[in-house]
């Protein structure tokens, strides 16, 4: 039997689908292939939620088995970042659970009637746009923390200024955010699109990635200007300190977010990108601050002949003091009131405006130095404030005193 010119035509995959409206007799056609990329959508966005709260809860657990004693997550970097992961795993769980409510089936999602879905169903959805303002006010505060930290010794001129402009960012981001969250739950409960504010939809996506632009610049203002004061120069690895260490990942890795937050303008098929870019920051503050205690310990072990690897000629000096000397501290106090000259290799945690000179802390004292006036390395802000990684340590105090003198 020959087929009829419709039948030769006809294309089974983009027929579409007929059911009956909620009055019984209105009927409702979906094309296949619509219900095939709402398909592909919603596995897709599932994944991309599920992954993201996987490894936000795995770097969760990673810092709380890494900050020991656990009176050292006090500090508001650490809660910061704590806050910020978990933040991440509840609001990823609110956002899957959209999928898996009836508000996302079948006959509600084609047909426009959700007169049978649960209120229980909408307010999950408002739950998850709060979450996900607490989450853009917790990142904001983080990245505001952690750019505190790295400018606090400069200038006051330097210092204020980026602090009001990161100020400013910060609330013009959260701001915006507000706005947007009260004009989307306002929107799910009424079932009905907010298209007479979409200004303050994009808005929010606006402001959003002005603030990541903006720390990702910040973040790498310390490791540029270095670069370019020695020529493109920087420190080893075994004489990496802890704050250059941070200053170097958070400056590398915060070009991740701002990637994402570049993809957020663009349209791809089965992938969202804006959840991943509050979602990278969460994750790269705490691997930043990880790899700098890593660097600390690594510095402030006893066993380690690299400790004083900042100092010349310090491995021939440390050598004799450790054979007339049992403990570590006293090795290393020893080590340090022998002759050891000045740094004066500028630093890129600390210069900012002046030299290396003008940025000198005291070690020891005069007394314990034997007269011999001998300078430490510079101490950078964030060295302080990660001072709980090796407190135990007699050159976490060091550290400590020379930042005092330094300070008054």
């Amino acid at each position: 039997m020959v087929p009829s010119p419709e039948q030769q035509h006809f294309d089974p995959l983009t027929q579409n689908v007929t059911f009956l409206g909620p009055d019984g007799r209105t009927p409702i056609g979906v094309p296949i292939p619509a219900l095939d990329a709402l398909d592909d959508v919603s596995i897709s966005v599932t994944l991309n939620y599920g992954i993201q709260a996987g490894a936000c809860l795995a770097m969760l657990l990673a810092v709380l088995a890494v900050t020991t004693p656990a009176a050292k997550l006090r500090r508001p970097s650490a809660l910061l970042h704590v806050l910020a992961l978990a933040t991440v795993v509840v609001r990823n769980g609110l956002l899957v659970a959209y999928y898996l409510s009836p508000v996302a089936h079948f006959y509600q999602l084609h047909s426009g009637d959700f007169s049978s879905v649960p209120r229980s169903c909408l307010y999950a959805s408002v739950a998850g746009n709060v979450v996900s303002l607490a989450l853009v006010v917790v990142v904001e505060a983080a990245l505001m923390n952690q750019a505190w930290a790295m400018v606090t010794l400069w200038p006051d001129p330097a210092k204020y200024g980026l602090a009001a402009a990161s100020l400013l960012v910060t609330l013009l981001t959260a701001g915006f955010r507000l706005a947007f969250t009260v004009i989307q739950n306002q929107a799910v409960l009424d079932l009905t699109p907010p298209l007479a504010f979409a200004w303050v939809v994009h808005g929010a996506v606006v402001t959003n990635a002005l603030s990541i632009f903006w720390f990702c610049a910040l973040f790498n203002l310390k490791l540029v200007m270095h670069l370019v004061r020695n020529r493109g120069i920087l420190p080893s690895t075994k004489t990496l300190t802890s704050m250059e260490m941070l200053v170097m990942t958070n400056g590398v890795l915060m070009v991740v977010p701002v990637v994402f937050a570049g993809l957020e303008w663009g349209t791809f098929q089965n992938f969202e990108a804006g959840s991943l870019t509050l979602t990278s920051v969460a994750l790269i503050l705490p691997l930043g601050t990880m790899a700098a205690q890593q660097i600390s310990l690594r510095n402030a072990s006893p066993g380690n002949s690299n400790n004083l690897a900042y100092y010349p000629n310090s491995r021939s000096a440390g050598s004799s003091g450790l054979r007339n000397v049992g403990s570590a501290t006293t090795t290393i106090t020893t080590t340090l009131s022998s002759a050891l000259p000045a740094f004066k290799i500028p630093s890129m945690t600390t210069s900012c405006g002046s030299g290396p000179a003008t940025r000198r802390g005291s070690v020891l004292s005069k007394a314990e130095r034997g007269g011999k006036g001998v300078a430490a390395p510079p101490v950078d802000h964030f060295d302080f404030e990660l001072r709980q990684i090796d407190s135990t340590s007699a050159l976490a105090e060091e550290r400590d005193q020379g930042r005092h003198d330094e300070t008054f």
